[in-house]
């Protein structure tokens, strides 16, 4: 569906591209290398080396690139053979070495040479703190590869269509592979978020001589950050024009399953719906908790580092500054701000830093201050979104100890191909009834 997605490949409806095919069987040979990896005793590794793709124990984000006459290139959709890190690992853990060697310093040189050429290991722990540590990612700098899928991901928009679902298939169905094209970037945006208020570091060892940690410098962190404001422009989450006119509800038979977007409207697709989705992954991606704690400690340390003040408030003027550009735009914009608002208020309730609820709590109480200025110029729609807004935050700020709970929020469909399938989506259900759902006992 990625590839159905990005190429939209079937152009009379009735072929059979080979590229499908090729992508698939490309995924399965590096799948499979990927597990004999694990039975050798191999663990993932998820560093981004500046050698390229040095592991198949890693988790591919197929690779597509937008050339310059507006084609892709998918010819290195995924890696072919496996990595330099995987021959290190082998001849490390294996290697049998002729008699009189010094074993432990032959072992150590191994590592010694592969660390000179930026093969390194870190897994599964170091996700989302270490800069260059991430699962379905490419390239080396998260932010800059955040920008580059971007703009992949609206040229493929920009050309979605019919051409992406077989002749005879339900309209409707086009939303199956619309999914995965919409949230193209979410992966890079939690690989970009971990270079805000990120830690590069080694394991390092006495008397190795090398640098243990030290923060991502401010000028990366400021670049992750942009990278990451930059998905939350209106224009950018909108769906072209005739995606919105050509989805209509699912027939009969065609039931709604949880690999589509969350619905406020019912049986109809939802056009707020998707852009609420994704906003909340890249809001919820910058105020993680613990990100927002190390963006205090980091600031404490070294003050040129970014801090959570600075971070929320880029927030705020990415999202309640913009000028949309249509009435569709508008409505998401309100969608984005609600997203906002609702995280800063479960950072400020939940957060374990004290320091960190207190911040949180402080704008919050500012951007109170600031909406009945906003409402006073805004027209009826603006007016309605910021009066619930100041009044939410209100009600938050004058809760009894206790009492809060985390607003809803809509749940993106699942995006990575592996994990536990959610129990209830295995049998279909029927229509309410008595006020509970009841499985269908197939087998």
């Amino acid at each position: 569906m990625i590839a159905e997605g990005l190429l939209a490949p079937y152009e009379t409806g009735d072929e059979t591209p080979p590229e499908l095919a090729q992508w698939a069987l490309a995924r399965i040979r590096q799948l499979s290398a990927h597990e004999v990896g694990h039975t050798l005793g191999l663990g993932h590794n998820y560093y981004d080396s500046r050698a390229g793709r040095i592991s198949v124990m890693d988790y591919p984000h197929p690779l597509i690139t937008l050339n310059r006459d507006g084609t892709f290139d998918y010819s290195e959709v995924y890696d072919v053979g496996i990595g330099e890190w995987d021959k290190v690992a082998i001849a490390y853990g294996y290697q049998d070495f002729p008699g009189g060697t010094d074993e432990g310093q032959a072992l150590t040189q191994i590592l010694d040479q592969a660390w000179d050429r930026d093969i390194r290991f870190f897994t599964n722990q170091d996700i989302s703190i270490h800069p260059k540590a991430d699962q379905w990612s490419n390239g080396t700098e998260a932010p800059a590869e955040l920008n580059r899928m971007m703009e992949v991901r609206r040229v493929a928009l920009s050309r979605f269509g019919e051409k992406a679902i077989k002749r005879g298939m339900p309209l409707a169905t086009m939303e199956e592979v619309l999914v995965p094209l919409y949230l193209h970037h979410r992966y890079q945006v939690t690989a970009a978020a971990s270079v805000l208020g990120g830690l590069d570091y080694i394991y390092a060892m006495r008397g190795d001589g090398r640098e243990p940690v030290r923060p991502v410098p401010a000028e990366q962190q400021q670049a992750a950050l942009s990278a990451l404001l930059a998905t939350l422009d209106p224009s950018a989450l909108v769906l072209p024009e005739a995606i919105v006119q050509t989805l209509p509800p699912r027939p009969a038979g065609y039931f709604r399953h949880r690999e589509l977007f969350p619905r406020y409207t019912g049986s109809t697709f939802d056009v707020i719906a998707p852009a609420t989705v994704a906003a909340d992954h890249t809001v919820s991606s910058i105020l993680n908790a613990q990100r927002a704690a190390r963006l205090v400690e980091q600031s404490a340390i070294n003050p040129s580092l970014p801090d959570l003040h600075g971070v929320i408030d880029a927030l705020i003027a990415a999202t309640f500054g913009v000028t949309p550009n249509n009435p569709y735009e508008a409505e998401v914009s309100r969608a984005i701000e609600r997203v906002v608002v609702d995280r800063l208020i479960g950072l400020a309730a939940t957060a374990r830093m004290p320091q960190v609820r207190a911040i949180a709590t402080m704008r919050l109480e500012r951007l109170q201050n600031e909406i009945p200025s906003w409402t006073a110029r805004a027209d009826q729609s603006d007016a309605a979104h910021y009066t619930l807004l100041a009044r939410d935050i209100r009600r938050f700020l004058d809760r009894a100890a206790g009492t809060v709970e985390q607003p809803a929020t809509l749940a993106a469909p699942p995006g990575a191909p592996i994990g536990e399938p959610a129990m209830d989506w295995l049998v279909p259900r029927e229509p309410r009834c008595s006020g509970r759902d009841v499985p269908l006992n197939w087998k």
